[in-house]
């Protein structure tokens, strides 16, 4: 009966992105990555909150069919984006497992590039100018709010009945409940989301997001207090995630914007408030002061009493992985080859991989095994695109809104990337580009903004 309650509510989102425009429409598309887990079969084995993305997907295409081609000219990455899907296509292409299938092709490589790249397209378009973006950040943190006033229930109660309903009715393994039981030495939260390690880069996304508002932009005084309060819940939150991928990661980010994207007063404020909130944490939360200073001995010698990989265990991985990559290093063995030939499986007793590889703990094992040169190669430009265009959005800029933002997009990269090659993707592909199609199309206003000014400009020194 609650499975049924939960299709309903996966028709009821659709529906309200169907009949909703723009920013509602990126909000309910969000509310759906952001609250239903992805890895649950909502309707079948193969269609679980990929629904969502394919769903809004058609709805786009439907509604505005007769513009699509000039919407992906208008897509300012549209080559490198592009030359993803066609990676995926040739490696799928290779694969002796599809044995030149057409339709097992298109929906392998095709799928691959639908659940983790269409989205920063889509999002581009559901925003027209920089005032929708901010109206969709406020929704967005609203959402994060949410998340993180249930993130502290989960500290308070150490019990998350939302996990809990949803793992008993598709009969997967509850990783709420597992990190909670502190069955790896920490207790961890998880809130809505599926894995405390995933819930930590969504938080991270956030308090990244929370710079725009608090930091680069003026909000009216009620409004930031508003804010301040969900970056605090937030905070808290990530406190109790007690992963270490997810903390360097964001302190990565943090330290590019603080660097790159604040004026001296602004970086001198910034760093005693966030020394300050260190020092105190370090002080009176016993708990955390641990945390570090095991996460640090990850990368010394002794190696750290934490679960989970360690520099060793890294290298081991790596040369693993370079065994299998050199099978077929231009192509690739194939997309979910970890998975259906090497018998890697989240549970690690269920698993029946070799150790060496263990957890899979970094995106670049997946590009060597299944994607080979061909993948590696693409979605490298693909990045290297994304940090050329954010850095002359930055360089270039007239304003300093536009040249702040630039740079906190740069932060959001690289707390990504250090993401995912630190402990794999685990899913954030759909939040991170779902992000960055929205942070694009404001760059786009912003500069179109300028332009507009510009030409006032020019035009009343003519006159």
């Amino acid at each position: 009966m609650e499975g049924i309650f939960f299709q309903l509510i996966a028709f009821g989102i659709v529906y309200k992105m169907y009949q909703a425009v723009y920013v509602e429409r990126l909000a309910w598309f969000l509310f759906a990555i952001l609250f239903i887990p992805d890895h649950f079969p909502l309707f079948s084995v193969a269609i679980s909150s990929r629904f969502f993305i394919f769903s809004l997907m058609c709805i786009f295409l439907l509604k505005n069919y007769d513009n699509l081609l000039k919407k992906i000219k208008s897509f300012p990455l549209k080559f490198s984006w592009g030359a993803i899907l066609i990676g995926f296509i040739i490696t799928s292409i290779a694969d002796d497992r599809l044995r030149q299938d057409v339709i097992k092709i298109i929906l392998w490589g095709g799928g691959l590039f639908l659940d983790n790249f269409l989205v920063v397209f889509l999002c581009y378009h559901l925003i027209k100018t920089f005032d929708d973006l901010i109206r969709a950040y406020k929704i967005i943190l609203l959402f994060f709010g949410v998340l993180s006033i249930y993130g502290i229930y989960n500290i308070v109660t150490r019990d998350n009945f939302y996990m809990s309903v949803f793992t008993t009715i598709y009969g997967v393994r509850d990783f709420a409940e597992v990190y909670m039981s502190g069955m790896d030495g920490r207790f961890r939260i998880s809130s809505f989301t599926w894995h405390p390690i995933y819930y930590g880069f969504v938080l991270g996304m956030g308090i990244l997001m929370s710079m725009l508002l608090l930091i680069i932009l003026k909000l009216q005084a009620r409004s930031k207090r508003i804010y301040q309060w969900i970056l605090l819940g937030i905070i808290v939150n990530i406190l109790f995630v007690n992963s270490r991928t997810p903390f360097f990661s964001l302190l990565g980010g943090l330290f590019i914007f603080l660097v790159l994207g604040l004026d001296l007063q602004k970086k001198l404020r910034f760093t005693f408030f966030a020394l300050g909130l260190l020092s105190i944490l370090l002080t009176s939360v016993p708990k955390f002061a641990e945390f570090v200073n095991d996460s640090l001995d990850t990368f010394s010698s002794k190696g750290s009493k934490l679960e989970g990989s360690s520099v060793e265990m890294r290298n081991r991985q790596l040369d693993a992985a370079l065994f299998i990559f050199s099978r077929n290093p231009i192509t690739g063995n194939g997309i979910d080859y970890i998975v259906q030939n090497l018998g890697f499986a989240s549970e690690a007793e269920n698993r029946v991989s070799d150790n060496d590889f263990a957890g899979f703990e970094s995106y670049l094992y997946k590009m060597l095994i299944e994607q080979g040169l061909i993948g590696i190669i693409s979605q490298t430009l693909f990045i290297l695109s994304i940090v050329i265009y954010l850095v002359s959005h930055a360089i270039r800029s007239k304003s300093t809104i536009r040249k702040q933002f630039a740079i906190l997009n740069l932060a959001m990269l690289c707390c990504f990337l250090l993401f995912i090659f630190g402990t794999g993707d685990l899913g954030t592909f759909k939040i991170y580009f779902s992000i960055l199609g929205i942070n694009l199309k404001g760059l786009e206003s912003l500069k179109m903004k300028e332009q507009a000014m510009s030409s006032q400009n020019a035009a009343i020194l003519v006159v």
